[in-house]
């Protein structure tokens, strides 16, 4: 789907581009907004004041005027900011606000869309924070840079798809809000005072139906009244005034520029459309090369003296390297899995030239010409004039605004089961990649595969990919201050991060997974080329009554033809990962020798074969979301750990709790944290009587294994410098720790929970001082000889603690004033409930008088229906604290509740829980909680 696609037939006016920049006149600039771009009569302005009046060609469009369109009606506003919005059919808007400031770049825009189609293309006032508004008798809509279209019903529904850039919000009249920020994504609000809709991938063909009531008809003139030569256009002067801007505030009399190069330099970004009509995207003005556009020039220049026609110069191309790959007969089921050509090849020599890519048989190791439209933002595009090695092809692309990055995804006409998929681009500069002396933190959307076609990346629809209302965070990536973007040598270096958890249902009926992937920027020891790699882990468990399934892989960057794979120009625009894994020099050692082949990300169930697949993620530059890398310390911290673990040894899961130590290293980027379990009673675990669990690391090389992004936003695998432990011995697999651990752990704000696990009444603790997330993954039980694994103890979503602890002066001033703490929160754990698995929470309500040590912990509806109290004197050492559990309010129910104060005075409190029915079917549960004063 193009992201700008102008009425045929269009007619642009230089001077739109050299009037509207240069007006001297303070008046003039209050009063006028824009021009009329293009017009499919019948559309009528309404100027304040003023009768309405017929829509023509370049007519100026003025503050406060009404816009409206008839049954045939069709027009488009360029703004003098250079933003266009393009309105369909029976349409109503009104130019509430603008305010634009050239020389500052400030201002402020707001329209009323009381009804019908319309498409907002951001200038240079959406690249502004709450600059750009729309208000409609639904929602308002507040745009941050990109492309948008929006169908305002009559009968109030709204329906919003966020086409490119860098997200937008939408806020119903109830005051919630939603924020799409993954393009081809929509809100919608059924009428107004309805809640707006969470983001949801648009349904198919809902952009395309819209763009078809904004662009032109066939037959339309745009309001031409003369239909231009290409002699016409290229004397016009248009293409360099697109490429240079809007001129200085005084125009000089002067000749037309020779326009020859600026011509050439934008047919690098014509699009092409069915018919071969070129037309500019990067521009709020375009112009059709094949006799369908007019140029009127209104400037006030002097008459040019008559020049000959230019002579042609030869169309500009660029040249990309990239990568390609096919699913070659095998299906989408299990992805790009094959590694081999022809359905992976590494590319040179490919060419961007006047929006067409071309990439030769020859550079595709003889397996077939690839050919395809290929234009700024994202696009779709039919078969007519493509080639692929499965023949002609659909699809999708995006190239990016700088014209560094791109991809494709394709689906062969003759073969409709296949996928192919191309990207690539140039090379990230070095200044890209070179230490600032200051701590960058850089965003990136992670795109569907095109064979896996999942909306969590990095695993298939079988496991969870499409369930609905996951949270898929984007991919971060910090660079430290001293360190280049490849350089992973040292203890210092850049590291990536991406979370995504979705958790429906609630008790036997629920679906859950989390996936999360974690790499370090490393280099090729042959190329010296920065190269993401690292590890995918994660959990599935969408039958409550089986055991979940683990998730794991290795992670890279896919490398191309010229050994690259990072792209951009001053900044890293894209890339793609797969599930490639590395060999190295070295366990952790940040020099990357050969890929290990094949590489594939496997589906390990507890019991029985894994299934291997492939992944193949795009990622783009965006935003940064408000806050993130805010606030990064270096720090350790205390707390707890809970959670249920499904082992080979038995048929039943056990609980398991115990102590969590977590540190951070902000300069470094790096975290290490150890799960230490209380004793456990062998009997319940099939002959476990201790565990301790290992993540990441602050010293050593990290072995592309952890990644801190913030003091919110973490995440980290098992270690490679610390074996793994149970019964207090290291576990091993063929004689080697470093595979005897599958493992994560995340904190909440790196993948937060959904609301709709908690009771009514109760929330997430917003705490200061404590911290929280997510555990799971395999411990792996082997020998020193060989591959064979004779157990496996296994968590899906557990959870942990930590915080800074109340220091003990802080608990003996609040004994010595007998202060009473009251304290509220949540607590969250994971279940067996007599054969299903799944995650529950709940309200706590805690008090605790510090003077008599007495007190109170009340789990509050945890589960849906779970409600006690233990009252009394707990066991109480420094600033911690232990409940006994023992048929509260005569319950059938044991167990105990660790915890321990945190911050200063005592500010929250949290720990672990677990408990367990003593009679009847088994129910047990084990997790965490947090709460505050």
């Amino acid at each position: 789907m193009s992201i700008v696609r102008f009425l045929p037939r269009i007619v642009v006016l230089a001077s739109l581009v050299v009037g509207i920049g240069s007006a001297s006149s303070s008046a003039l600039a209050q009063q006028r907004v824009g021009v009329n771009a293009a017009v499919n009569p019948d559309a009528t302005g309404t100027p304040p004041g003023a009768a309405a009046r017929r829509l023509v060609l370049g007519q100026e469009i003025v503050f406060k005027e009404r816009i409206t369109t008839g049954l045939q009606g069709q027009t488009q506003i360029l703004f003098i900011d250079q933003s266009t919005m393009s309105i369909g059919a029976n349409s109503d808007l009104l130019i509430d606000e603008f305010v634009f400031d050239p020389a500052a770049g400030t201002g402020k825009m707001a329209a009323n869309l009381t009804r019908g189609v319309f498409r907002f293309v951001g200038g240079k006032l959406s690249k502004l924070d709450n600059a750009v508004t729309m208000q409609t008798p639904s929602a308002t809509i507040g745009i941050r840079g990109g492309v948008i279209l929006v169908n305002q019903a009559a009968s109030g529904s709204l329906e919003v798809i966020f086409v490119y850039g860098k997200g937008i919000t939408v806020t119903g009249l109830n005051g919630i809000a939603q924020t799409i920020t993954r393009p081809g994504w929509e809100v919608t609000v059924s009428a107004p005072g309805s809640s707006p809709s969470e983001p949801a991938p648009a349904p198919p063909g809902a952009a395309a139906a819209l763009l078809a009531q904004v662009d032109g008809r066939s037959g339309g003139d745009g309001g031409a009244t003369t239909i231009p030569t290409e002699i016409m256009v290229a004397d016009s002067g248009i293409a360099q005034a697109i490429q240079r801007g809007p001129p200085p505030a005084v125009v000089p009399t002067q000749q037309p520029p020779n326009v020859n190069n600026a011509v050439q330099l934008a047919q690098l970004q014509l699009p092409v459309t069915a018919n071969q009509s070129p037309q500019l995207t990067q521009s709020q003005i375009q112009v059709t090369a094949n006799q369908n556009a007019v140029v009127q020039s209104t400037a006030q220049l002097s008459t040019p003296t008559p020049t000959p026609t230019p002579t042609p110069t030869p169309p500009v191309s660029v040249t990309f390297a990239g990568i390609f790959k096919s699913t070659n007969g095998s299906g989408t089921t299990l992805g790009f899995v094959d590694q081999n050509s022809p359905a992976q090849i590494p590319y040179t020599n490919g060419t961007l030239t006047n929006g067409v890519l071309t990439i030769a048989s020859s550079a595709l190791n003889g397996a077939g010409t690839l050919s395809i439209p290929l234009v700024a933002g994202t696009s779709s595009f039919g078969s007519s004039g493509t080639a692929s090695p499965l023949g002609p092809v659909t699809g999708t692309s995006f190239l990016s605004t700088d014209g560094t990055f791109f991809y494709a995804n394709l689906t062969p006409v003759n073969s409709p089961m296949q996928r192919e998929f191309v990207a690539g681009g140039l090379p990230v500069s070095a200044n890209g990649l070179a230490a600032t002396g200051s701590t960058r933190v850089i965003a990136f959307t992670v795109q569907p595969d095109a064979a896996l076609q999942s909306n969590i990346p990095f695993i298939r629809n079988n496991l969870g990919g499409n369930l609905a209302n996951a949270y898929v965070s984007p991919l971060y990536l910090v660079a430290p201050p001293n360190t280049a973007i490849g350089d992973a040598t040292t203890v210092s270096a850049a590291r990536t991060l991406q979370a995504s958890l979705a958790i429906n249902g609630q008790g036997a009926n629920q679906q859950s997974v989390l996936v999360t992937a974690i790499g370090t920027a490393a280099a090729l020891q042959s190329s010296g080329q920065p190269v993401i790699a690292g590890v995918v882990r994660g959990s599935s468990q969408l039958s409550p009554t089986s055991a979940p399934v683990r998730i794991g892989s290795g992670l890279s960057s896919v490398v191309d033809g010229n050994s690259n794979s990072l792209y951009g120009a001053n900044a890293v625009s894209g890339f793609v990962l797969d599930q490639t894994q590395y060999n190295s020099t070295a366990v952790g050692s940040g020099v990357l020798t050969t890929p290990v082949t094949p590489s594939t990300a496997s589906e390990v169930p507890l019991s029985g074969a894994a299934t291997n697949y492939g992944f193949n993620q795009p990622a783009t530059a965006t935003s940064l979301p408000a806050g993130v890398g805010s606030s990064r310390t270096t720090q350790t911290l205390a707390g707890y750990f809970g959670g249920v673990m499904n082992t080979t040894a038995q048929t039943q899961p056990y609980g398991i709790t115990g102590t969590t130590s977590l540190s951070t290293n902000a300069t470094n980027n790096r975290i290490s944290a150890t799960l230490t379990s209380d004793p456990l009673t062998s009997s319940a675990t099939g002959g476990v009587t201790s565990v301790q669990m290992q993540f990441g690391g602050l010293t050593g090389n990290g072995g592309g294994r952890e990644a801190f992004i913030d003091d919110n936003i973490y995440g980290v695998a098992e270690s490679v410098t610390r074996p793994q432990q149970i019964n207090d011995q290291d576990l091993v697999v063929n004689g080697d720790n470093t595979q005897a651990g599958k493992l994560y752990l995340l904190s909440s704000g790196a993948a937060p929970p959904p609301t709709s696990l908690l009771p009514s009444g109760a929330s997430y603790c917003q705490c200061q001082y404590l911290q929280w997330g997510y555990w799971g993954g395999d411990l792996r039980t082997g020998n020193s000889t060989d591959s064979t694994i004779s157990r496996i103890d296994r968590g899906n979503i557990n959870f942990w603690t930590a915080g800074q602890i109340t220091p003990l002066t802080d608990i003996n001033l609040l004994a010595a004033q007998a202060f009473t703490g009251t304290y509220t929160g949540h607590m969250i754990g994971s279940v067996f409930n007599n054969g299903a698995q799944y995650v529950a929470a709940g309200g706590v309500s805690a008090t605790y008088n510090f003077g008599t040590k007495i007190g109170t912990f009340s789990v509050v509806n945890y589960d849906g229906n779970t409600n006690f109290s233990a009252t009394g004197n707990p066991t109480v050492q420094g600033a911690s604290y232990r409940f006994s559990i023992n048929n509260p309010q005569g319950l059938p129910i044991t167990g105990a509740v660790n915890g321990s104060f945190y911050g200063p005075m005592a500010a929250e409190t949290g720990g672990n829980f677990a408990f367990k029915t003593t009679v009847g079917p088994t129910y047990l549960t084990s997790g965490i909680f947090a709460a505050k004063r």
